[in-house]
């Protein structure tokens, strides 16, 4: 497990505001992904899916599928410092445009390969 108090952690905002397959982080260097919140921000219930896409192999995996979001609430999808390689992506799609925003917390090692 990592110790995220030494590392150097930040968190990324995005606003899906499409319905398609949205990259919300692209790890530059050796990047651990604490966790991801999905917050809808709409009165009624909207699904997402959150995927790890890997450079290596150049395909997709998904980690949560087609998942309820309700209304004016939110989901915490923790992934314990999930480590991603340089290029790996952190992938997000909406049911519906402008209803979904999404925090990527991270850690970032400095000076380590993946």
């Amino acid at each position: 497990m990592s110790n995220f108090v030494q590392n150097n952690c930040r968190v990324l905002g995005t606003h899906l505001t499409g319905t398609t397959n949205t990259t919300v982080l692209t790890a530059t260097g050796y990047t651990q992904v604490i966790g991801v919140r999905l917050s809808n921000i709409t009165s009624s219930d909207k699904t997402a899916s959150v995927g790890f896409y890997s450079i290596s192999a150049t395909d997709e995996y998904k980690l949560l599928f087609q998942h309820i979001v309700p209304a004016n609430s939110a989901v915490w999808l923790p992934l314990d410092a999930f480590a991603l390689n340089v290029g790996d992506e952190i992938r997000v799609q909406a049911s519906a445009a402008n209803s979904i925003d999404v925090v990527t917390s991270i850690a970032e090692v400095p000076g380590r390969s993946g």
